[in-house]
Order: structure tokens, then C-alpha cells, then sequence
């Protein structure tokens, strides 16, 4: 935990009580942070540009989610146009689904790509969103880890990376993994993070206590969504696509509330 972080940036989070929010966002930009530090204080002050004072008691769409709490947080966090990176709500056909023959359905909401000239080129990471009212439908909320696994597998194929991130957003909550290839045919989704982000205004102050969390989804991130050094080792060790209907022989076609659910959560 950097403590001394943590307690600047709250000094000036609680002066939003008192001061303009654009007063308390120069406050914080004026920082001395180190870089991933300065990333996480960039998203905080994205959410201060778009959340309410108070909680909204109406549940939030699909749409309104991601535009007012998730896609400014992400940016904040991911977005570095110098680098040629950028967050983008896609909900399309990918050029890795298109390759390997992937059903129409499967499209990711959000992918993290860079890119090269006028094009995009490689894809660091993928998520897919639920809003809160679609959390109790474990069905889909399973579905959406799938397709994320599918994706981050197909490009970490194609681009040979170390790793590709994943993203899985139902309500606020947001979890963060990384796909690996630590050995021969064996891919590993490891969980990195779990937050949940703020309803208002109001929540920002205990949100900001989620900074070693993020420090740590940025440490992975830049160290091993990258391409591989060693490329006849990833090369070697690849295990050819699954089939989408041999995965869905993994789960019933019924559905039963009662039945356990290793991915339920109480999302808001």
C-alpha cells in the first residue's frame, strides 16, 4: 500500500465536499505520483467528471454503464495515445474471431488495441459487460468468462504475447485476469483483481483504498501483455481452437436459480 499516495489523494477527494469538481481534479493532477500511480489518479478524475453526487436509485442499462462508470475508469487506465493505445467499446467481429470461425454471437463489448499508422494491429486485452440486473443470470454471466477466454486465447495465438488481459464487468464490479501459456497446451486464466467501482461521488473516497490492487493490474499489464521474447517456445507450445460447441456440451441448456454458481457475486 503507498501510504503516502493513498493519503494525498484522499485530501483532495474529501475537498470535493467543499470545492469544484474541477478544482479537486487539478489538485490532483498536480501530484507528484510515479507513472502507474498517475494512471489510477487520471481514472479517478474521469469518474469525478461523470458520476452523480448522490446514488441513482434507478438500475443502470447496459449502455449507461459502461458510458458513465466503466469506459471512463478503463481509459483512464489503459488509454495512452502516445503509445498508440486506446480502450474501444467494439461489440464486433474481431479479425482473430473471424479466423478461426467463431460463432456471429461471439463479439467482445471492449478490446484494448494499438495502433499502427492508420490501422488497428495488436490487442492487449478483452471484456465483456452485464448490467446489474442481468448479475442472478449465472448462464450468462459464465458465458461472458467464456468468450473472454476465447478471445484472449485466439490472440494470444495469433500475436504471440506473453499474456493478454481480460476484463469481466457485471454491474460495478469489475475483474481482472490474465491469460498465460506457461506450458505445453496448458493455458492459465489467472485472477488478478477485484473492484467494485463507486455509485457516486460519495463512494469515491473508499474507492481510492483499490490503488494496490490496480498498481498490480498495471504492473501486469505492461510487463507481460507484450510479444514474447522467446517465439518458437509460444510457438511450440500452442494448442489448436476448441470448437464453441464442444464448450457449450460443458454447461445444461436449462436453467436453475438453486443451482451452485462458483462465479456469484453481489453486484450492485
Amino acid at each position: 500500500m503507498p501510504v503516502d499516495s493513498v493519503a494525498n489523494i484522499l485530501a483532495r477527494i474529501v475537498s470535493l465536499r467543499d470545492d469544484a469538481q474541477k478544482d479537486a481534479i487539478k489538485a490532483i493532477n498536480a501530484l507528484s505520483l510515479s507513472v502507474h500511480e498517475s494512471k489510477f489518479a487520471e481514472a479517478l478524475c474521469s469518474l469525478i467528471r461523470k458520476l452523480p453526487p448522490l446514488l441513482i436509485e434507478e438500475d443502470a442499462n447496459e449502455s449507461e454503464l459502461c458510458s458513465r462508470f466503466v469506459e471512463p475508469f478503463l481509459s483512464g487506465l489503459f488509454d495512452d495515445p502516445d503509445a498508440g493505445v486506446y480502450v474501444r467499446w467494439t461489440n464486433e467481429m474481431t479479425l482473430e474471431a473471424k479466423k478461426y470461425g467463431l460463432q456471429e454471437s461471439l463479439r467482445p463489448d471492449l478490446c484494448i488495441t494499438e495502433c499502427y499508422g492508420v490501422k488497428w494491429s495488436s490487442t492487449f486485452g478483452y471484456g465483456e459487460t452485464k448490467a446489474s440486473n442481468q448479475a442472478d443470470d449465472h448462464h450468462l454471466v459464465c458465458c461472458d468468462l467464456l468468450r473472454i477466454a476465447v478471445f484472449c486465447k485466439s490472440a494470444l495465438d495469433k500475436q504471440n504475447f506473453d499474456g493478454i488481459l481480460g476484463i469481466h464487468i457485471v454491474g460495478r464490479t469489475i475483474i481482472f485476469y490474465v491469460l498465460l501459456l506457461p506450458a505445453m497446451r496448458l493455458y492459465t486464466m489467472l485472477r488478478l483483481a477485484e473492484i467494485k467501482l463507486p455509485d457516486g461521488l460519495q463512494g469515491l473516497a473508499s474507492f481510492v483504498t483499490e490503488l494496490p490492487c490496480i498498481l498490480s493490474v498495471l504492473e501486469v499489464f505492461d510487463n507481460l501483455c507484450v510479444p514474447t521474447k522467446d517465439i518458437k517456445r509460444t510457438t511450440d507450445y500452442l494448442a489448436p481452437v476448441v470448437s464453441m460447441s464442444s464448450f457449450q456440451q460443458l454447461s445444461l441448456s436449462s436453467k436453475n436459480r438453486k443451482r451452485a454458481c462458483h462465479l456469484k457475486l453481489r453486484y450492485n
